[in-house]
């Protein structure tokens, strides 16, 4: 079960403890920066814009709406019964005078506008009930509500969608079903306005224009690694505490506008380093302000030395942040389950509330987070007890199903047509179809009757349940095995694995420009929401060079940048955060590639992509006819082609991927994992070509769809869609065993067998042919009788 808070408050605090004792740096962006570059005309010679803050950071016109924190993914309503779990939070004296609860939205054409309502609550209270009727765009509904509906903090809101469709009754036709809400345009109007006065006004920051968390980081000209080391653990307990998963840092000399949040860390020795830089007037310790624009705040650390400023945050997170942790990042009802081995959870764990359906597909949903060292194999299955009822009158055709990451895993038929009741029924879901990290988990119950084939929606009964899942059903996770095995950049996206270990690591930032550092800022943060902890990173500006057992990160431009100065080109673009202009509203976030092949870090040569591509035309022009083959070169082929469909079958994978090929000499950014070139440790690679690159592939990177999405061993983003392809590792490395028990040795020996089950056989074989063998001695002997 998941942990007591007080555990993750003193891992969160002996987190910030080690990250404060690492090694002061004296490095400059400016030092590390190539000797023989020189700066053009006009251009600040800072690695920091003087520039006006980038269009993207800056958001709309301030509405004055109190907005849900939850990230775009979760105002999307899909299917006949979909809820949505939303929070805002509320000063005293704004739950004590009340306001009106502002919802945006639009509907799929195909919601029947005359049944189809949205339910609202607030805090467990019915707020009101409106009809789902704008297909056309969006449209603001207003509910009021009063003080008694309201509390000071978090405020949680549940939005429950009952859509039906126009004109099919086919289960095909409920996937066409949905409601969404503009975020920008959503939240709570509080009747008094209240500004930045305290950590939890924090928690009302608006997002920008792009739908992100603007953080921004302010550096004097003269930066160090030494000033982005002393922010590092208060920008990632800042991360914690505001529990977005939507934030976007940058760094800038100057504050920013609009919506968002102004950073100030500094130690007596680096504020006289910034002789003259905004933010001196801020008092020692930790506070929080307005910024002055409306919708802005500014969070200040000051103190003497780097151990003093450690001491301040410590005392913040024990003491003003510990209540939005405990609710927000360290919450059980979050819809995900943090997965162990030997524990086990219910729906309720996930925020799920038991309700009756009347519809004809029932659909669960929840996130699992397995560790990142779980071995996936078919050496055990996770045992789902499921707590449920069916209606009498269902056909037999009706069944309840598991789907995971997309892919149906289990099923199970509901044959008594009379109804039935289930109390724990068992139903055993495989190891395999799980991997390290994130996990989508659907949960679903297909409920025809006869009345559906008819159709006709004036004579259809939604009053008559069909189908119960109760809160009290139940997922076991088995005994794992355990084993680190990289790549696998989902147990990365997942929990932030290798780097949450608690011990230290570099982040190598190649180029010191300020696309980079948000860049590898943004990676931080995203991290440290994934490992619940902030980490224990060292920022250098140089580059990647090994250090003994240490992990990396490497934030990688091409090497072809550091000598624009000798070569006479313009300077790479400053404005790396500017809006996309590519549409990625039709574009999956996720694409899943077959090949096994790893990108490697470093300048990318369009000559190999040429050559790559003459041989692959070359050896299909020389390629034989099949009715020419050989008889041996069928039967090879096809065995071949049975262990390549086998082994997509055993992993769950539909080859629905096997037409995306990746280019490395075409793509905006890659990501990699690969071991540093001692052998001793782990690297992830994230490589662009230019600053501006890395900025705006970094940007696509971590917004939440693509980011929960992750999984295999490298990805790239492509330059001109921007759509996101995964690569399943080609061959993995072990990255660490931490259990080396005999139970989990035999686990691995288990799971190994079942990936390389042709070895199982071989192995059966042989010890077959040595029985056949000793029977071939024993038998005739003891069949012999000698009258001695």
């Amino acid at each position: 079960m998941a942990k007591p808070f007080r555990t993750r408050t003193v891992g969160l605090s002996l987190a910030l403890i080690m990250a404060q004792t690492l090694p002061l740096s004296a490095q400059s962006l400016l030092d590390a920066a190539p000797s023989a570059a020189r700066i053009l005309p006009g251009d600040s010679e800072s690695i920091l814009s003087t520039r006006p803050v980038p269009a993207e950071a800056a958001a709309a016109k301030v509405s004055g709406l109190v907005p849900f924190e939850q990230a775009l993914p979760a105002y999307h309503l899909s299917g006949e019964d979909a809820v949505a779990r939303l929070s805002f939070n509320l000063a005293a004296d704004q739950a004590a005078s009340g306001g009106q609860l502002t919802l945006s939205y639009r509907n799929a054409v195909s919601v029947l506008p005359d049944t189809s309502v949205m339910d609202v609550e607030v805090n467990g209270k019915s707020a009101g009930t409106f009809k789902i009727a704008s297909p056309n765009g969006f449209k603001q509904e207003a509910l009021a509500i009063g003080a008694d509906f309201l509390r000071p903090g978090r405020n949680q809101v549940v939005l429950r969608a009952r859509q039906f469709h126009r004109v099919d009754c086919s289960l095909e036709a409920t996937y066409e079903l949905w409601s969404e809400f503009d975020p920008s345009a959503s939240g709570f109007a509080a009747t008094r306005q209240h500004g930045f006065q305290s950590f939890a006004d924090l928690l009302t920051v608006a997002r920008t224009e792009a739908n992100v968390t603007d953080i921004r980081l302010i550096l004097p000209q003269a930066a160090t690694a030494e000033m982005l080391n002393d922010a590092a653990p208060v920008l990632q307990t800042l991360a914690l505490f505001m529990n977005r998963d939507d934030l976007a840092v940058t760094v800038g000399e100057k504050p920013g506008t609009g919506p968002g949040v102004d950073l100030y860390v500094s130690s007596d020795k680096t504020r006289a380093q910034a002789r003259g830089a905004d933010g001196q007037a801020a008092p020692y310790g930790l506070s929080v302000r307005d910024a002055g624009p409306e919708g802005r705040a500014m969070v200040s650390l000051r103190g003497a030395t780097r151990a003093d400023m450690s001491s301040q945050l410590l005392q913040a997170i024990q003491g003003p942040l510990k209540e939005s942790l405990d609710s927000g990042i360290f919450s059980r009802q979050s819809g995900t389950i943090i997965a162990d081995a030997s524990t086990s959870f219910t729906l309720a764990d996930t925020g799920y509330e038991t309700r009756v359906f009347s519809g004809r597909l029932s659909r669960t949903g929840f996130n699992m987070v397995m560790p990142a060292d779980f071995y996936p194999a078919d050496y055990a299955t996770i045992g789902l007890k499921l707590s449920a009822a069916t209606s009498p009158g269902l056909k037999r055709t009706a069944q309840f199903l598991v789907r995971v990451n997309d892919r149906v895993v289990t099923s199970y038929p509901f044959r008594n047509t009379a109804g039935e009741q289930f109390d724990g029924k068992l139903i055993e879901l495989p190891l395999r179809a799980f991997r390290p990290g994130n996990n989508k988990v659907e949960l679903l119950a297909e409920l025809p009757v006869d009345a559906d084939e008819t159709c006709a929606p004036e004579a259809r009964d939604d009053t008559a349940p069909r189908f119960i899942l109760l809160k009290e059903t139940k997922i076991e996770i088995p005994a794992l095995a355990r084993i680190g095995r990289l790549p696998d950049i989902g147990g990365l996206a997942g929990t932030a694995y290798p780097y949450a270990d608690g011990r230290p690591f570099d982040i190598f930032i190649e180029r010191p420009d300020a696309q980079s550092t948000s860049a590898a800022l943004t990676m931080l943060s995203r991290l440290a929401l994934a490992a619940r902890n902030p980490l224990n990173a060292d920022i250098r500006l140089s580059g990647a060079a090994p250090s003994g057992e240490r992990n990396a990160l490497v934030i990688t431009t091409q090497n072809a940048f550091a000598e624009l100065g000798n070569a006479g080109k313009s300077a790479f673009p400053v404005n790396a955060f500017q809006p996309m202009t590519v549409s990625t509203a039709d574009v999956d976030p996720i694409r899943t590639a077959t090949i096994g092949n790893m990108f490697e870090a470093g300048p990318e040569q369009n000559n190999d992509d040429d050559s790559t591509a003459l041989l692959d035309a070359f050896r299909k022009s020389t390629t034989r006819p099949q009715d020419e083959l050989s008889v041996t070169s069928k039967m090879q082929d096809w065995f071949s082609g049975a262990g390549t469909r086998f082994g997509k079958w055993l992993n769950y994978q539909d080859g629905s991927g096997s037409t995306a090929k990746l280019r490395p000499g075409h793509s905006l950014l890659t990501l990699t994992q690969t071991p540093s070139p001692s052998g001793d440790a782990v690297w992830t690679v994230v490589h662009a070509a230019s600053p501006a690159d890395i900025a705006l592939g970094v940007r696509r990177l971590v917004e939440p769809a693509v980011w929960q999405g992750l999984n295999g061993g490298s990805a790239e983003i492509e330059t001109a869609s921007l759509a996101v392809n995964t690569v399943p590792a080609g061959a993995h490395f072990i990255a660490g065993m931490t259990d080396q028990s005999p139970s989990n040795l035999r686990r691995l020996a288990a799971a190994w067998f079942s990936d390389n089950f042709q070895f199982y056989v071989v192995l059966i074989v042989g010890l077959m042919g040595v029985f056949a063998v000793w029977l071939g001695f024993a038998i005739p002997r003891k069949g012999v009788r000698s009258d001695q």
